[in-house]
Parts: C-alpha cells; structure tokens; sequence
C-alpha cells in the first residue's frame, strides 16, 4: 500500500456512547458544530420551537438573549438561508402584498430539539456564565 492511500476509518466505539463508529467518517461532534455553528443558529431553531415565525419576529427575538445586540438582516437572512439549505427549517413565502414569508421547522430541525434542550438545561445552571467571565 503506497503512503496516504489508505482510507480513514473513524474508531470502532465511541468513547462517549460506546456506539460503534466505525463507519463514520466525520466526527459527529464536528458536523453538528459545522452544520448548526454560528452566533444565531442555535437560537432560530428555538425560537421556530414555537411555531412558525417570520422574518422580524425571528430577529426581534434574538435582541433577548444574544446579549442585547441587533442582528443586521443581512446575518439573519445569511442564518435562515443556511438552515434552509442544510433542511432544518421550511421558508413558505404568501402571494400577498405586501410579502409575507414564515420559517418553520422541518422533522430534522425537530429532531435536534432534546439536544438543545439539554445545552438549555446545563445553561441554567449558570456554569456557561462562568466560563466565559473567566474568558
């Protein structure tokens, strides 16, 4: 076998679970950061939890717990757009006008909701305060 031809194979357990990762190839760790990491994603998809949102209804609601700073539309729409891609929300757009557009949740955006409870849950233990005020 030639050098770096050989084919990753991700480890057999994980060390966490004990599930069998050996036919994983990206560390689910670091395709959830990728897929929901951002400053706001987190958020929209609690926020959609819900129900259907619109467009200023979803940045309203960041101003409450993304540390009183506005979020520009081009960064929300840059967010909403992503989620949509990636098939965590539905985007219905109205034939009215004026235009009415709203965000949902799709099944895999619900599917990801006890993962954010439990992130929520650890949070309300203050310990994420701690760690960034020693940032």
């Amino acid at each position: 076998m030639q050098a770096g031809s050989e084919s990753f194979s991700g480890p057999a357990a994980s060390l966490l679970t004990g599930l069998d990762m050996s036919h994983i190839r990206l560390c689910p760790a670091i395709a959830f950061n990728q897929i929901v990491g951002g400053r706001y994603k987190l958020h929209i998809l609690c926020v959609l939890n819900s129900g259907p949102h619109r467009y200023g209804e979803i940045g309203r609601s960041l101003l409450k717990g993304g540390l009183g700073k506005p979020i520009t539309p081009r960064i929300l729409s840059r967010e909403l757009k992503e989620l949509e891609q990636r098939g965590l929300i539905d985007r219905k757009a109205y034939p009215v006008v004026p235009r009415k557009v709203e965000y949902s949740l799709t099944n895999r955006g619900r599917a990801l909701l006890p993962i954010l409870a439990e992130i929520i849950r650890w949070g309300a233990t203050g310990a994420h305060e701690e760690i960034l005020e020693g940032a």
